[in-house]
């Protein structure tokens, strides 16, 4: 980490303050939402800035956990209220709605929790564990590249209910654009919840583990 003469130098890093612009950008994202062109700049801007805090880090020398915990915790309540807000929009998969994010947040935070249980510094650092979360989380390529299906398929999602007529001609018949790309995007978006639910399965293991074997040695030291 490069010298930081006070924690308050650390929160005024570059990384951290394109941080700071992407919780600014989501957060009227949602103010807005009935707002569709605003909406779509604000929140896929907010997005794509995720890439952006990284670069910058690594470039500066300047990543730091509170960096690590900022990008995650925006990502969380993004992609969340996006969630919630399509419960709104389609009322009748709310229930539906609901599940994604519990799996979303339990996941993360499960994973989060185990790594620092075992000392590592960021969840993104998988050693050894299940060979899918391994690549996801290892390859830079396929992590992004499943993040932007992911919230593509609901920022398409979103569109689609406020621009149904957009119509592309597919064999000769005209079909819904963002309709289309939801579609194109599904096998993502469920690649994406399979690896949650493998995240949440192997850190919740992971915590046991880490409890049976502090418990192991507190039993052999008396």
């Amino acid at each position: 980490m490069p010298h930081a003469k006070s924690a308050m130098d650390i929160l005024t890093w570059w990384p951290n303050i394109i941080g700071y612009a992407r919780v600014v950008l989501a957060l009227a994202s949602f103010y807005l939402y009935e707002r569709p062109y605003i909406f779509t700049f604000c929140y896929c801007t907010s997005f794509f800035l995720d890439a952006a805090d990284g670069h910058v880090a690594r470039i500066m020398d300047q990543c730091s956990r509170f960096g690590a915990v900022l990008d995650m915790v925006t990502d969380r309540f993004a992609t969340a209220i996006l969630v919630l807000i399509l419960s709104h929009l389609y009322f009748e998969f709310r229930f539906s709605c609901m599940l994604l994010i519990i799996l979303d947040f339990c996941s993360h935070w499960l994973r989060m929790y185990s790594t620092l249980l075992q000392g590592g510094e960021s969840h993104k650092k998988v050693i050894g564990g299940p060979a899918l979360l391994h690549v996801y989380y290892n390859n830079r390529i396929v992590l992004g590249l499943v993040c932007l299906g992911n919230e593509l398929f609901y920022v398409f999602l979103y569109m689609q209910y406020y621009f149904p007529a957009v119509t592309i001609p597919v064999i000769g018949e005209p079909i819904a654009l963002f309709y289309l790309l939801v579609l194109l995007c599904a096998p993502v978006f469920l690649l994406k919840q399979v690896i949650n639910v493998i995240q949440m399965w192997n850190s919740a293991l992971a915590i046991c583990q880490w409890e049976f074997e502090h418990l192991e040695g507190t039993s052999a030291r008396k």
